[in-house]
């Protein structure tokens, strides 16, 4: 196995170790920003990709996620905070947890309505967020397992509600251990690198590939204009969704 690099995520360094690649080990540092941080709430880095068309390989339009992909908003910790959902099962969605982080009523948005979510289960060690939608069901993606190398495209919305599709590239299946979101010691998870430039609102954004498969759901960006992403890989969405719902930290601020 071995050793990937360490990230700083909300200013603490996590390990990534590879859990493809057998050769000798290397250690190098990458700097990492949360999405949402609220020091980049408003801003996006100078790098910032336009949105881009999208062109699928298996004949995919881009309205086929319209019923699936849709902006989250809430306030909570003295601010309004945003991101990006998808339905999972006809009423439920999930998110990143940092989205969610300290919301009391979060909300999911479509055509300029919003649409009550409750909470279900939230892991700020995996920062994912399942929430129950009663007044507002839609069409739910399939879960599948990423591959390196693959191509793939994020569908978020932007901080302003405009719905962005990005190519992705899938570069490495990575193992990330270190803090959780709150800045507490926590577990390992699975992770994805993607070679990929992504704005603030893209937490919580599906990485879908060529069948149309979440893969991995957006939670951090590279600093200083490296175009690296990395999502949790859809193995810690079936996790949760199948684990004992806990919401003992839902309502805690990120520090």
């Amino acid at each position: 196995m071995k050793i990937l690099s360490a990230i700083l995520l909300n200013f603490v360094f996590l390990s990534i170790i590879s859990c493809t690649s057998p050769e000798k080990e290397t250690q190098s540092e990458l700097l990492v920003e949360n999405i949402e941080e609220p020091s980049f709430s408003d801003v996006c880095l100078d790098d910032c990709p336009k949105e881009k068309s999208v062109k699928l390989n298996n004949g995919a339009r881009d309205s086929e996620w319209d019923d699936s992909v849709f902006q989250i908003k809430g306030l909570g910790c003295n601010s309004l905070q945003y991101g990006t959902g998808f339905f999972i099962q006809e009423n439920v969605v999930v998110t990143s947890a940092h989205v969610v982080a300290g919301v009391n009523s979060p909300e999911i948005f479509h055509n300029g309505n919003g649409f009550s979510l409750k909470f279900i289960s939230f892991d700020p060690n995996s920062d994912l967020a399942i929430l129950r939608s009663e007044n507002f069901m839609h069409k739910p993606l399939s879960l599948g397992e990423a591959e390196k190398e693959e191509s793939a495209r994020v569908v978020a919305y932007a901080k302003e509600g405009k719905k962005v599709i990005t190519e992705v590239k899938i570069q490495e299946k990575i193992l990330a251990v270190g803090k959780d979101i709150f800045g507490q010691s926590g577990e390992s998870r699975e992770a994805l690198s993607l070679e990929a430039k992504i704005e603030a609102g893209f937490s919580g954004a599906p990485v879908i590939n060529n069948d149309s498969e979440v893969v991995g759901v957006i939670f951090s960006r590279s600093r200083g204009g490296s175009p690296t992403a990395y999502a949790v890989q859809s193995s810690e969405v079936e996790k949760i969704l199948e684990e004992e719902p806990d919401l003992s930290s839902s309502s805690m601020c990120i520090p």
